[in-house]
């Protein structure tokens, strides 16, 4: 299914402290090994690294990272969704992949081993999951 395509790993970065947020990117890391190994494709998430580099709490440098993520969503054919919540980041890469077309899929680890959900349209996302800012 997905084999040799790149995917963008969407899952959240935002969190209530610090530590939080390298929960989070530690999460994202996890994600983009899972994703590799179990559907064999080639899998992005510029807020696995990026935090390093740019303070999410700074404006300019959330907007600058946001941009960079984007640019690599744009490499991608495919996003995953990964977890069962969705921050407002994340809310705006799911629609811009709608908007361009994208193919969008629904990943949580509570699913069977290798399970992955088809996501059609945003609708069928909001009654999935836990939305929060």
């Amino acid at each position: 299914m997905l084999q040799g395509k790149k995917a963008y790993i969407c899952s959240p970065l935002s969190a209530r402290n610090p530590e939080g947020v390298q929960h989070n990117m530690e999460l994202a890391k996890y994600y983009l090994m899972q994703m590799k190994r179990l559907y064999h494709c080639r899998t992005f998430a510029s807020h696995a690294h990026l935090p390093l580099m740019l303070d999410d709490r700074i404006p300019e440098e959330r907007e600058t990272a946001m941009q960079i993520g984007a640019l690599m969503l744009d490499l991608c054919e495919v996003l995953i969704i990964c977890g069962s919540c969705i921050s407002e980041g994340m809310r705006r890469e799911i629609q811009t992949a709608f908007e361009k077309g994208k193919d969008v899929y629904w990943y949580d680890s509570k699913m069977k081993p290798g399970e992955l959900m088809k996501v059609e349209n945003w609708r069928s996302i909001d009654d999935e999951v836990q939305i929060y800012t």
